[in-house]
């Protein structure tokens, strides 16, 4: 696997493409949304006799293989696959409305198997198709603000349906040291 950003890319707008890296390496919307839980969520996931590169491939074929109506289910009919290698894979998702989401995957061995730190989190107020987002974003990083989903939080359900995904790709169940159970809505 490789560093490569246009492993995967669905058409979000030229102004978020040029202003998403930067809001994504600042994530100001991340900066008290990690602490009050209402736009950030992580998880453990274990995946038993499989390598981190496994996983990471696993990763980006679940989200490559994504229909536009799947996308669209997830909230994240937009993304970049910015970063996909053994030990982490990285991706820029943008909502319809160009909200700039990140999913953040840290993946470490642990003898035979993988254990993954995901990540699911906003980094920012505003969307990054507004003309200087990443600054007004940096302005308004103390304001709490939440992102629902269909029935729970979106971090929370997009976590869950990729977990879901992902371990189907792979073809793993799930196991007590995971941190969702089941196959997700899609499975």
């Amino acid at each position: 696997l490789t560093t490569n950003p246009l492993i995967a890319h669905a058409n979000p707008s030229t102004l978020s493409t040029l202003q998403g890296p930067l809001q994504d390496s600042i994530a100001p919307g991340h900066w008290v949304g990690r602490y009050l839980g209402l736009n950030s969520r992580t998880v453990t996931w274990t995946f038993a006799n499989t390598s981190p590169s496994q996983v990471s491939q696993g990763l980006v074929d679940t989200l490559q293989g994504l229909s536009s109506e799947r996308r669209a289910k997830l909230y994240m009919p937009n993304f970049d696959i910015v970063i996909a290698d053994e030990g982490r894979v990285h991706v820029l998702t943008w909502t319809k409305m160009e909200w700039l989401d990140s999913l953040d995957v840290a993946l470490v061995a642990q003898g035979d198997d993988t254990v993954a730190t995901a990540s699911f989190y906003a980094t920012g107020f505003l969307p990054t198709s507004l003309p200087g987002a990443p600054l007004f974003n940096v302005a308004l990083f103390f304001i709490p603000f939440g992102s629902n989903g269909p029935r729970e939080m979106l971090q929370d359900f997009r976590l869950r349906v990729v977990e879901g995904l992902l371990r189907k790709q792979l073809a793993v169940p799930t196991t007590r040291a995971s941190g969702q159970e089941g196959f997700g809505a899609f499975g």
